[in-house]
């Protein structure tokens, strides 16, 4: 244990409390915080739901009532049914569950315990989406407002993937806020759906009663459709190819040779002019020299502005699609790739009048075969470059040529779609596949867009 007049731990010079103690003191206070705030939250809904299973008949009754409007998962329906039970649902006396049991139990309560509630009876739900994040945690945007909330991380807010959309109710929390009830988190297209869907019944009801209710209102009264119509644009993008009409066979293809002169072998690939070039893992010391046989991508960066390209470092990173890999290492060489017609080409130039040149021989070859969705091209890309870059970087920059291709693709089949709201699907489908993914950032600045907060 360190002493308060030792020398801090974490390295400043400054003694023990008048550095990390009282930061250590300060953490402590918020955890304490938290947790009597989280222990309130959970007896208070607890009482609450033991007062509205008793006016239904008890529990089964209850819990049986209050799921059949809702069409999502059953762990989920059980947290959504509560939250229509509790605040939007109004029973034949004209309250919501929680003015009810404020009504017949509130009297029992005092204190934090009585100016939770309150604040319980008095929250509004709205729809609200992911914008931002700080060391502690996120920064969401309500939908229709505008205004900002951040987000503690704690027991009912985790990391969430960038652009995330749900709706829901939210509380003061330790200064800041926090999720109150039901929250499932999803796609960005939640958003333009919700607004949509409430616009057009906002219509109804004021060509129907003559007056405009809020959002809030809106969402309060339709719960259970609004939560289901969520869960359906949730799902309809992780539907699995189903059947092998949706995909394609691709094949990768390793061919491996014994070679007598392995550094001829390097000097004839690499004087076809620009067609082969070293690559990185090329190591001459250790006898191994990596050539690929490559395209230049110049068409793809053509349209990027100078200020652009210069912002991606173009003029000194230079990538280049990677159609056939060959690596010479010692006496043996091995080609490997996607069947295409450049790397049977190149295989038959190996095969040819150099393969007796350099004494090359045929050792073994494997074919995989790949089923992938249709209209999906399997390539990879070298960068070249004297900048050292880190792993991340390589593989961003790879990923670059692939995904300006993507977002040309997409605004061919949906001329009418924002691209900023393109890349936001993007970076929210990524993160789901694989929250350590390389950033799209690089996509961002290609396309004059505002980087993202969530990508590095």
């Amino acid at each position: 244990m360190t002493g308060r007049n030792e020398p801090c731990p974490c390295g400043s010079g400054k003694k023990y409390k008048n550095c990390c103690l009282a930061k250590q003191a300060e953490d402590q206070t918020e955890q304490a915080k938290a947790r009597l705030f989280f222990d309130r939250k959970y007896k208070l809904t607890r009482d609450l739901y033991s007062f509205m299973a008793q006016k239904h008949g008890g529990e089964w009754a209850f819990d049986h009532q209050k799921v059949r409007p809702f069409d999502t998962a059953e762990y989920a329906r059980e947290g959504f049914g509560n939250m229509w039970a509790f605040f939007f649902r109004e029973y034949d006396n004209g309250m919501r569950g929680i003015d009810w049991f404020l009504e017949e139990r509130g009297k029992r309560y005092s204190g934090e315990d009585r100016a939770m509630l309150e604040r319980w009876r008095a929250m509004r739900v709205s729809c609200y989406q992911l914008v931002d994040q700080y060391e502690q945690g996120a920064v969401i945007e309500d939908i229709w407002s505008a205004e900002r909330y951040r987000m503690p991380y704690s027991e009912t807010m985790m990391k969430l993937p960038p652009w995330t959309v749900s709706i829901g109710m939210i509380e003061p929390y330790v200064e800041e806020w926090c999720i109150h009830g039901a929250f499932v988190w999803g796609h960005p297209d939640v958003k333009s759906e919700v607004m949509t869907r409430v616009r057009q019944l906002q219509e109804e009801n004021g060509q129907a009663s003559g007056r405009k209710l809020s959002p809030a209102d809106i969402i309060a009264g339709n719960y259970p459709e609004m939560i289901n119509m969520c869960h359906k644009v949730n799902n309809r993008d992780v539907e699995l190819v189903k059947n092998l009409e949706d995909t394609s066979e691709q094949i990768y293809v390793t061919r491996k040779y014994t070679c007598e002169d392995p550094e001829m072998l390097k000097n004839m690939l690499l004087d076809k002019e620009d067609e082969y070039i070293l690559s990185p893992g090329t190591d001459p010391e250790e006898g191994k020299f990596v050539v690929s046989r490559a395209e230049k991508l110049d068409g793809i960066f053509d349209a990027i502005p100078a200020d652009r390209r210069e912002r991606l470092g173009l003029d000194e990173i230079h990538i280049t699609s990677d159609l056939a890999n060959i690596v010479i290492d010692k006496q043996e060489v091995t080609v490997s790739g996607w069947r295409s017609d450049e790397l049977e080409s190149t295989l038959e130039l190996l095969e040819s009048k150099m393969a007796s040149a350099v004494g090359l021989t045929r050792v073994d070859e494997r074919r995989e075969s790949h089923q992938v969705p249709k209209g999906l091209v399997s390539k990879g890309y070298n960068i070249i470059t004297e900048k050292n870059l880190s792993e991340q970087e390589v593989v961003a920059y790879s990923n670059l040529p692939s995904l300006m291709q993507w977002i040309r693709d997409e605004q061919e089949k949906y001329p009418g779609e924002r691209v900023e709201m393109l890349i936001r699907r993007r970076e929210y489908e990524q993160y789901r596949i694989n929250p350590k993914i390389s950033n799209l950032n690089l996509l961002r600045i290609a396309l004059g867009l505002p980087e993202s907060p969530f990508a590095g």
